[in-house]
């Protein structure tokens, strides 16, 4: 601790000689915000449900060139977990008939319906130490996108002394741990408000490496949503020119756009020999996309995407979340949809033809993080034997992302039109399709049974409506 002390202490004495050009190439700044925390892992059951918590600390950057600069920060991150197990409802129960020879008389429903559902919260606090380098465009509305590492301690929610001293003791894992690390990416906007003031809003995404849930191997993530401000030393006029003078024209950046996009999808398992009934699962997509002008017709783009996939089972299987059926095993009437929720980074070439309005084409591949796995629905269980029987539905909302790979792979093309509005501003509306080269589901390490009959392949597509802005970023 006492070497962080040390630090900031320098460099608070660093940033009080503006008259330095090193001086001259920090910035300093605070933010607020808040997370939503998700957990990673091999989880197979319950739903993760997210809570808000509270993301704040202080920053220092460094401009290494006109480009690029490096970001470090001491921040504030709390981590706050809730699941919640299967809804038990109720549908019949009570004593066979003498002459009952497996009639299905008794699934009718009963307008008696109990319901019983179980609870648990886990809460962490966490003092995080982030180091990124950052991207970011030499015009007066910044756009910044960098990633990078965090070494996080845990102040909240940890073992007592005397339980660490019983594990050491016994040679035990202890859990949780002490402290985290992990990856983090970002992207942010900022714009001059005052001479050498700047105010920003970020997006964050952060995945922890340590587990910190035993029992379900379990490791902290989190999107966040960040406001603050950014404080540049150096002389008034240096500020003035940073802030709000247009210099001459960069021919590197005169080609740059950006455009925001949010849209609606419908998504699909599209594998040809797939066993079940599978159906679409609707979600929604939003992200923020970079273009580079190559020429007046050919743009080169990548960006971020946040998108939801999946698909719907309807059928009678042993598993919720695939097809899978024996005669030497019950099946049971499931009703479900997956829902894969991915980080999405795209690289397409773009085509633009006409001119009021214009047309275009893109195509291109991607690769998608996977973020969040969830399996929602229901399934009705049935139970008899010579004495009594027992019908129930159970509402399921399990986390499933241990039964797919973490990262898809794919193809992508669409078509659109743009339509001009205010200041070279232009209204994008289009139509997307997207398409997995290989399956998405996971392998088993060892197969308990082989089962007759089974799909063992899923593979993600979707059609996505976009909405979105192409906005100019040259000075």
């Amino acid at each position: 601790m006492k070497k962080i002390l040390q630090t900031v202490c320098i460099c608070t004495i660093l940033a009080t000689f503006p008259t330095t050009s090193f001086a001259q190439k920090l910035s300093f700044g605070e933010f607020t915000g808040i997370n939503f925390s998700n957990l990673y892992g091999n989880l197979t059951s319950k739903k993760w449900v997210p809570k808000a918590g509270l993301s704040s600390g202080f920053f220092m950057e460094y401009c290494l060139n006109r480009s690029f600069s490096v970001q470090t920060e001491i921040g504030l991150l709390t981590h706050h977990y809730g699941i919640k197990s299967y809804d038990y409802i109720r549908i019949k129960a009570g004593n066979l008939p003498a002459n009952y020879s497996g009639s299905s008389s008794f699934q009718t429903l009963s307008s008696n319906l109990s319901s019983n559902r179980e609870s648990n919260i886990w809460d962490f606090s966490f003092l995080r130490f982030p180091l990124f380098l950052k991207y970011n465009t030499s015009t007066r509305l910044k756009l910044g996108m960098g990633g990078g590492v965090f070494y996080s301690i845990l102040t909240k929610g940890g073992t007592t002394e005397s339980e660490r001293n019983n594990a050491e003791k016994y040679g035990y894992d202890i859990y949780p741990p002490t402290h985290d690390w992990g990856y983090l990416l970002l992207a942010d906007l900022s714009y001059p408000v005052a001479n050498r003031f700047r105010i920003f809003v970020s997006g964050r995404l952060s995945t922890g490496k340590k587990v910190f849930i035993e029992q379900y191997r379990a490791k902290n993530g989190a999107e966040e949503l960040l406001f603050g401000i950014k404080y540049t030393p150096g002389s008034v006029q240096n500020a003035r020119t940073d802030n709000w003078q247009q210099s001459d024209p960069d021919t590197s950046f005169s080609h740059v756009y950006i455009k925001p996009v949010i849209g609606l999808t419908m998504a699909w398992n599209s594998e040809k020999k797939k066993l079940g009934n599978y159906t679409g699962n609707t979600g929604s997509n939003t992200g923020l996309i970079v273009g580079y002008r190559l020429d007046k017709t050919v743009s080169l783009q990548t960006g971020f995407q946040f998108e939801r996939k999946g698909y719907a089972l309807t059928d009678t299987s042993l598993y919720y979340h695939r097809y899978v059926s024996d005669t030497r095993f019950p099946r049971y009437p499931v009703d479900t949809k997956v829902s894969l929720d991915y980080l999405t980074i795209p690289i397409d070439f773009k085509l633009e033809f006409g001119k009021r309005p214009t047309f275009y084409v893109d195509f291109g591949i991607y690769t998608g993080f996977m973020v969040n796995a969830i399996c929602q629905g229901s399934v009705i269980s049935k139970y008899s034997n010579e004495y009594a029987y027992h019908i129930e539905k159970i509402n399921l909302n399990d986390a499933v992302e241990g039964y797919f790979k973490g990262v898809d792979f794919g193809y992508l093309s669409g078509l659109g039109f743009q339509f001009p509005i205010r200041k070279r501003m232009k209204l994008d509306l289009g139509i997307h399709y997207s398409e997995s080269f290989n399956n998405v589901l996971n392998k088993p390490d060892e197969k308990l049974y082989e089962y007759a009959n089974e799909d063992l392949s899923i593979k993600n597509a979707s059609l996505s409506v976009q909405f979105g802005i192409q906005i100019p970023i040259t000075q």
